[in-house]
Formats: C-alpha cells, sequence, structure tokens
C-alpha cells in the first residue's frame, strides 16, 4: 500500500495555517529523532471522493506517481484546505479502527507500491 509521509516541519507549516486537525489525517511516527505523518493512499482517495470538489479525485490519482508525493499532496491541502483535512482526518479514523483484515484496500496501482518521500 503507497504512503504519502508527511515530514515534521511540513507538518507543523500545515498546522500553523490550518489547525492541529492536520495530526489526525495519519499515524505520527517518530524515531526519537525524525518524526512524520504517514497517510494511506486509500486514505486521501476516500477523502477525495467525499470533499465531491471538481477535480479534486483526478488529482489524487496523480499523486500515484508522483516523484515527490508529499509535495503533490500538500500542494492539494493548500489547494482543497479544511474540506480535504476534515475527510481525510474522517477516512483515517474510519479506517483505523477496522481490524487489519477488514481494511479496505487501497487501488490495485497503490496496494503494488510503497513511497516513502520526505523532504
Amino acid at each position: 500500500m503507497k504512503i504519502i509521509v508527511i515530514p515534521e516541519d511540513d507538518l507543523k507549516r500545515l498546522e500553523r495555517r490550518f489547525g492541529p486537525e492536520v495530526r489526525r489525517m495519519g499515524s505520527w511516527n517518530s524515531d526519537g529523532v525524525f518524526g512524520y505523518l504517514s497517510i494511506p493512499m486509500g486514505t486521501v482517495e476516500s477523502a477525495a471522493e467525499a470533499v465531491g470538489q471538481p477535480g479534486l479525485p483526478e488529482a489524487v490519482s496523480r499523486l500515484q506517481e508522483a516523484r515527490e508525493p508529499a509535495a503533490a499532496f500538500l500542494e492539494l491541502v493548500e489547494a482543497f484546505g479544511l474540506d480535504l483535512i476534515a475527510q481525510t482526518k474522517a477516512a483515517y479514523s474510519e479506517t483505523s479502527l477496522l481490524p487489519p483484515s477488514t481494511r479496505p484496500a487501497a487501488s490495485a496501482k497503490v496496494a503494488t507500491a510503497r513511497v516513502a518521500a520526505a523532504a
């Protein structure tokens, strides 16, 4: 499953602009030195559908091939703002509460790749 990795510095910038809810879009990971938020691509795809803005699902599908998925995702958050954040948080919360065996899989293209992009 493809993962979008948002480094802590980028997450802090989003948090200053949009508030603390950005930290609930995925799972927080840290090795004690480097921290990052990881967001499953399936969560972002579900959120894009739920927002219902023209062009957003297509933009999210382009994230799968993006050279820098984190940067592309940050651009989408800047463009679609609180709606995308709220729906990503809701989609993440919904799937993270399910047992792993019943979580919806991401699209076939996404399920075969794993990307960790850190700036």
